[in-house]
């Protein structure tokens, strides 16, 4: 009989130890899940935070809507608006966002600003969208398959100009290896001239894959505003840093934002190789 009691605990110890330790955590509330991801940004403690009914269970992921007369909207410190209280850094028009709590008509939300600082304040909830809201390419040839897909890799300004060019590139933290395509976004800030048509023109995509630049294509910019550009690379390239050169009169003259996400990898067994049509 003892022998038997004793092999049923050594059965019951065995199963026990072979559940992961999330079995035995407590399940976070979505109060604690928000809290602990705004503090996680760069500007997390610069904000009054959410109250604990005033986080989502499901967070949402939405855009930027157009400003009216400018590039960007304030962001506020407060679930108010024109509160006095110093802004978070600006929000540009398109840029996804993650909200994490509603509050006073106010959403408060997870971003990134124009030099990739992880930001996160409050902002009327009706300046967002479900959609993108600007103009919407493709470069490349679209290719089939199924992808592994990273969705964020660290980016920061170069120090140093694209070759032959006076502009600065996005350089990744670390390389994306196999990669066939990515979503940019790509907005002129600023013209810093009167004669706005000498800063309009075709963008031409670069990567660079640790070694030499790569030209990725083209697309259309010849109005200020957002833009959404799904690349889709010749053959599968690792990539260390992403830039944009413009066609124009005046290229070095402007500011802009850009930003890279959703990296789609060749799988290891190779799938999704083929390629269709646009």
């Amino acid at each position: 009989m003892k022998t038997k009691r004793l092999l049923s605990l050594i059965v019951c110890l065995l199963l026990v130890s072979a559940l992961p330790l999330t079995a035995f955590a407590k399940e976070q509330t979505a109060a604690e899940r928000g809290y602990e991801a705004i503090m996680a940004t760069d500007y997390g403690k610069n904000i009054v935070f959410p109250k604990e009914e005033s986080y989502l269970e499901e967070w949402k992921t939405l855009y930027c809507r157009k400003a009216w007369y400018a590039p960007s909207l304030w962001v506020e410190s407060i679930s108010q608006l024109q509160s006095g209280v110093p802004c978070q850094p600006m929000l540009y028009e398109g840029t996804q966002v993650t909200v994490v709590a509603e509050e006073n008509d106010m959403s408060c939300i997870l971003y990134r600003n124009i030099n990739y600082k992880s930001c996160a304040g409050w902002i009327q909830s009706i300046r967002l969208l479900e959609d993108f809201p600007g103009e919407q390419h493709v470069v490349g040839q679209e290719r089939s398959g199924d992808f592994e897909k990273v969705d964020e890799v660290g980016l920061s300004w170069s120090k140093s100009y694209f070759p032959g060019a006076q502009q600065r590139y996005t350089e990744l933290a670390e390389p994306v290896k196999d990669c066939v395509g990515f979503t940019f976004e790509y907005q002129m800030i600023a013209e810093n001239t009167t004669w706005k048509e000498i800063v309009f023109g075709p963008r031409t995509i670069w990567v660079n894959n640790g070694e030499e630049w790569i030209e990725a294509g083209a697309f259309p910019y010849p109005e200020l505003g957002a833009v959404y550009v799904q690349v889709w690379l010749d053959e599968p390239t690792d990539i260390t840093a992403i830039a944009t050169i413009a066609d124009c009169h005046a290229p070095n003259m402007f500011d802009f934002r850009q930003t890279a996400r959703d990296y789609l990898i060749l799988p290891a067994d190779g799938a999704g190789q083929g390629t269709s049509a646009k």
